[in-house]
């Protein structure tokens, strides 16, 4: 579940300028000894380079062994003296968040007490020994409201929660960004800090707060692939989002400076998508959307052409079959072996498995793995185009894996071109076109949300929406999925998409449904 600090943040905050100064203070853990992570280091590497390209220059970067509880004090101390009325300070954490027992009776409404754990955390060490408590990060933030500096915390962390959907034991290697530990009893009964005080906070007017993942939810580490490389790297899906955004496609009406509404948008359409509808992050506060928080990078290079990604796969069952299937594959995969593959094909169940753990397909002959490939390749190059033009999208009732009858609805919002084409890739890698049909109108009303209801049925896995609205007709593409309705054929779905998406207003609506019997 996303890191939820226990403060309180008003309904509304006072629309500003732009800050006199940003300051930053950049923190990404991975060399945890009792759970270690992949991606926490690249999260705060990628989220310093993001900072320094809109012209921060007071940056203090902890990363590791450096991230321990009394530097982070004196970092934030050091920050707030050096800050002045209107500045800005950016505190970033990528990491591991946790929960214990809160250290004084009625402190926190559900008596527990988040935490940050720090590199040279030990559950079995004093407290606060390697943690950060949410009423310290209170503190500090207070701190910071009292001489009018403006706070912008990223926390890239939970601190407890369930999994959106089960995770197939067949994948391995996901990690999440949260760790449960049991406090001795003997820690339980120490005094609490003298300063530390029972009843909610104070409201605090000059905080945003960006959370990884709301409170139901756990946070896991995702694999992005560069669109210009096609090489994998390990992640948090909300910093590299963040990071995303500075670079320009987040800016909506074109004044180089995000707002607060533009940030949320944005963030929250490619969090979902980058963690297949794993985590839906918590942004703070609600309305004021329009308060101006970050300037955007000017970015003077030429953008470089996208790649079309190869997975690392996994054949479970007979060796032999496996070798011959592999080199079948050969020109679509990556070779070698990958303990974390993109996709695991089960010879014997006869399933395709994600590495995130989501049957992607049941019921697979031979010749269904090559389609099941390039959906794959599909959806990840589909997934780096119109970052900035999406629709919001969203399964009602829920996130869940969904069983067969089961009456669900794509939700699509923030519409904002009225003509509308609507596709998708089933598990096995087939197209079916769903809008226009014979009849249809060619266009949805704009600035209204639209649901459309489906029953779970058969064949079960993993489907992908994809939606395309635009300021013109689509004649071509939807001519075009109208030829390809009923084949395997993902990766021509996906170029006539992408034509479509390279001129004129359009938003592009990426939505994965997942069902089993």
């Amino acid at each position: 579940m996303g890191f939820l600090l226990s403060l309180t943040l008003p309904l509304a905050l006072a629309a500003t300028s732009a800050h006199a100064e940003i300051r930053a203070l950049v923190i990404g853990i991975d060399e945890y000894a009792h759970m270690p992570l992949h991606g926490a280091v690249s999260d705060a590497s990628d989220i310093e380079q993001s900072l320094r390209g809109i012209g921060v220059q007071d940056l203090v970067k902890r990363l590791d062994g450096e991230a321990t509880r009394e530097r982070l004090i004196a970092d934030w101390e050091t920050l707030i003296e050096r800050s002045a009325a209107g500045d800005m300070i950016v505190l970033s954490f990528a990491g591991h968040g946790s929960q214990e027992p809160e250290r004084i009776a009625g402190s926190e409404a559900d008596g527990l007490d988040e935490v940050l754990l720090l590199v040279n955390f030990d559950p079995k060490q004093p407290r606060p020994a390697g943690r950060i408590y949410d009423d310290e990060l209170h503190d500090w933030f207070a701190q910071a409201n009292a001489r009018d500096i403006d706070v912008l915390f990223l926390a890239d962390a939970c601190h407890s929660g369930t999994l959106t959907r089960s995770v197939d034991p067949r994948a391995s290697g996901l990690t999440y960004r949260n760790y449960g530990y049991m406090i001795p009893d003997d820690q339980l009964s120490l005094d609490p800090p003298s300063d530390l005080k029972a009843g909610a906070p104070e409201e605090l007017a000059n905080v945003t707060f960006f959370a990884a993942a709301q409170d139901h939810e756990q946070v896991p580490e995702v694999v992005i692939y560069d669109k210009h490389t096609g090489e994998p790297a390990i992640r948090g899906a909300l910093s590299w989002a963040f990071c995303r955004a500075l670079e320009g496609p987040a800016d909506k009406d074109g004044d180089r400076m995000l707002n607060l509404d533009e940030f949320k948008h944005y963030l929250r359409s490619n969090v979902r998508a980058k963690a297949q509808s794993r985590q839906t992050p918590n942004l703070l506060p609600e309305g004021k959307g329009s308060k101006e928080l970050l300037p955007i990078a000017n970015l003077r290079s030429a953008p470089l052409p996208s790649v079309w990604p190869k997975p690392h796969i996994r054949l479970l069952g007979d060796p032999s079959a496996a070798e011959r299937i592999r080199q079948d594959l050969d020109t679509l995969i990556k070779t070698g072996v990958s303990e974390q593959p993109d996709l695991i094909f089960d010879l014997n169940s006869r399933e395709a498995v994600s590495h995130y753990g989501d049957v992607l397909a049941r019921d697979l002959e031979e010749r269904d793995f090559r389609a099941v490939i390039e959906k794959w390749q599909a959806m990840q190059r589909l997934g780096d185009e119109r970052s900035g033009d999406r629709l919001s999208t969203r399964i009602l009732p829920d996130d869940g894996t969904h069983r067969r009858g089961e009456q669900v609805s794509f939700y699509f919002s923030k519409i904002e071109q009225p003509y509308f084409a609507l596709f998708s890739l089933s598990g096995n890698g087939t197209v079916h076109f769903h809008y226009p049909l014979d009849g249809d109108p060619p266009t949805i009303p704009v600035a209204q949300p639209l649901q459309l209801p489906f029953e779970v049925t058969p064949p079960y896995g993993a489907d992908q929406m994809i939606a395309v609205t635009s300021s013109e007709p689509l004649p071509q593409l939807i001519a075009r999925l109208r030829e390809l309705d009923g084949t395997q054929n993902a990766l021509a779905a996906a170029e006539a998409t992408l034509s479509a998406l390279r001129s004129g207003g359009r938003q592009l609506g990426l939505q994965g449904l997942y069902t089993a019997p």
